[in-house]
């Protein structure tokens, strides 16, 4: 059975066209053509550089494609970059995040939007989305989800922050 980042994947490259390229809609009608960039898969000695344990979903992710870029516009950037392992660490290690001990950065893009994994699997997933200036303490930030349901969304919505659309619940019905 062909696991769901997997399929993920290999969906959005069969819809690149010869350049690479996929055409998206954004919000307010916004059309690009971005690019889709993935790196070469990690080894087993770069995966035991994370001094954290990775759930298995994200594993998967780095043994098909060590980070990357998504949605990003070749002329104008702004892309969402899936981080290296070393490109992780480094990031954590920025003066002035002073990330919680088992947080890790995992992507960043969009004018200071974080990824996070964490060590801890809480309801329905692990991961948490930081802006840029936010107080660890102050904000939850949790977004429910694993990475490959995150990164299956992320693709659905064509590269929007889709953690911020803000469902409409609808109220219980009485009878």
């Amino acid at each position: 059975m062909v696991s769901k980042i997997k399929n993920t994947i290999e969906t959005l490259k069969k819809r690149l066209d010869s350049n690479g390229l996929l055409e998206v809609q954004q919000e307010d009608g916004y059309i690009a053509k971005v690019e889709m960039v993935f790196n070469p898969p990690a080894t087993e000695e770069e995966l035991q550089k994370l001094p954290f344990i990775v759930p298995e979903d994200y594993k998967e992710f780095l043994r098909l494609h060590h980070g990357g870029v998504l949605f990003n516009d070749p002329k104008y950037a702004g892309g969402f970059e899936l981080f290296t392992i070393d490109e992780i660490l480094e990031f954590r290690a920025i003066p002035g995040y002073d990330f919680p001990d088992n947080w890790f950065p995992v992507a960043y893009g969009y004018d200071g939007c974080c990824l996070i994994i964490t060590d801890k699997m809480m309801g329905r997933g692990y991961l948490y989305v930081m802006e840029t200036g936010i107080n660890f303490e102050e904000h939850d930030m949790y977004i429910g989800m694993t990475f490959e349901d995150w990164f299956e969304k992320f693709i659905m919505a064509q590269g929007s922050k889709f953690w911020e659309w803000g469902f409409r619940i609808p109220p219980l019905l009485k009878f």
